[in-house]
């Protein structure tokens, strides 16, 4: 622009000029940027072209049956507690999976080659008894899965990155949720929890009945049960009954770890936690995220309350007013006046049974959500490894000391 300029060129002359550059330069500027914008526009109008012919391509082959070959054994069960060595469509459709085109198989076999199976899925709770798969196809999903906690996990974990594609274990942050029972909203069928934010109804406070409370009045007329295997457990849940017990106040041990017996199974044992305790200890061995075990679902089944103690929030899994929670109080001492001023009261311990007009109690068939999750489109196109596996198990997942002091 300098070049141009006439030094003697009126002042008047060079702004008329150098605003006609200007407009000129922001003309220039302004075409840039909408060609860009177009151009942008373009590259995803050509990738969502080529997604939908993708799909279209695939829609012969989605609903392709998904083969699922559970490759070590569970603890001792090669099966996996299963009722048949292969399992069919028919046993998905059976359990009112939204998926039913999958088999799940224990048996090696069943395909010429173990790289044809769509999932293979490990259990890490224990070593494994057999050697590792020797090849592997790009489309199979790797899947890790326990129900243990990272404190009787006994696998090293100690696999190289990128082994695993998916996580199938009790934590809520799992690939696909591994665990006992869910609560199911009674009007709407709608599955709440397990759930990291549930949605629970209220209804605690207002609750009153009667009947129920004349039922526990005359029949139950013994504090406390815990059924229990495991002993010396890192939660330190065996001190925290001695520490009960040794306050007056009554709990009756069943188990290995107690001088009670009632074989599992047997109505008798079923029935007095209805008629004959007001308590049941649902004490879990260590105190892990997430980690709730059948303990809880056991007693929830009966008009007991559950007195819990570990390292979930256990909000997460039941809603609030149906149980007693161990870490919301200071001292042992203070546990136990609460549960005796219940027993005192028994128009207020019912009210701990105020859920069973919403909700009910349904058994969780994991297996339909790793089919259905085998199925998915997002699934399969998503590539998924876990850099370490160890890490995401064990890092900041349990804790030793709880908040109660016994």
């Amino acid at each position: 622009m300098v070049m141009l300029l006439d030094r003697k060129m009126p002042v008047r002359h060079v702004v008329l000029l150098g605003a006609a550059v200007l407009v000129i330069c922001l003309f220039f500027i302004y075409d840039k940027c909408m060609l860009e914008t177009i151009n942008s526009y373009k590259v995803l109008e050509d990738h969502n072209r080529a997604r939908a012919e993708r799909i279209e391509q695939e829609v012969g082959r989605t609903g392709r049956t998904r083969y699922i070959l559970l490759y070590t054994s569970f603890f001792e069960e090669k099966r996996w507690g299963l009722q048949a060595e292969t399992l069919g469509p028919e046993f998905f459709a059976m359990k009112h999976c939204p998926v039913t085109e999958c088999v799940m198989t224990s048996y090696h076999q069943l395909l010429p080659s173990v790289t044809e199976y769509d999932a293979v899925v490990f259990h890490v709770a224990t070593s494994w008894d057999g050697p590792l798969p020797t090849v592997r196809s790009p489309h199979q999903v790797y899947v890790a899965a326990l129900m243990e906690s990272p404190a009787h996990t006994k696998h090293m974990l100690s696999l190289d990155g990128q082994y695993f594609n998916w996580t199938m274990t009790y934590r809520l942050d799992s690939d696909v949720l591994f665990n006992y029972l869910d609560v199911v909203d009674l009007e709407s069928g709608e599955v709440i929890s397990p759930a990291v934010y549930p949605s629970w109804r209220n209804g605690f406070h207002e609750f009153s009945n009667a009947t129920l409370v004349e039922t526990v009045s005359s029949t139950k007329h013994k504090m406390a049960a815990q059924f229990v295997s495991h002993c010396g457990a890192l939660s330190g849940r065996d001190r925290l009954v001695k520490k009960m017990q040794s306050s007056g106040f009554e709990v009756d041990v069943y188990g290995t770890c107690g001088p009670l017996t009632c074989p599992r199974g047997k109505p008798e044992c079923e029935e007095m936690l209805d008629t004959v305790y007001w308590f049941y200890l649902s004490f879990e061995n260590s105190l892990c995220v997430d980690y709730v075990t059948e303990k809880l679902y056991n007693a929830l089944k009966h008009n007991i309350v559950p007195v819990v103690y570990g390292g979930a929030d256990y909000n997460r899994f039941m809603p609030p007013g149906s149980y007693i929670d161990v870490q919301d109080y200071g001292t042992v001492n203070e546990l136990v006046d609460y549960l005796r001023y219940l027993v005192d009261n028994p128009t207020e311990y019912v009210r701990y049974f105020w859920w069973k007009q919403y909700y009910t109690l349904e058994h969780t068939n994991s297996y339909c959500d790793l089919c259905m999750k085998l199925h998915s489109a997002d699934a399969r196109e998503k590539v998924q490894y876990y850099r370490n596996i160890k890490n995401w198990w064990y890092d900041d997942a349990c804790t030793a000391k709880p908040k109660i002091q016994f």
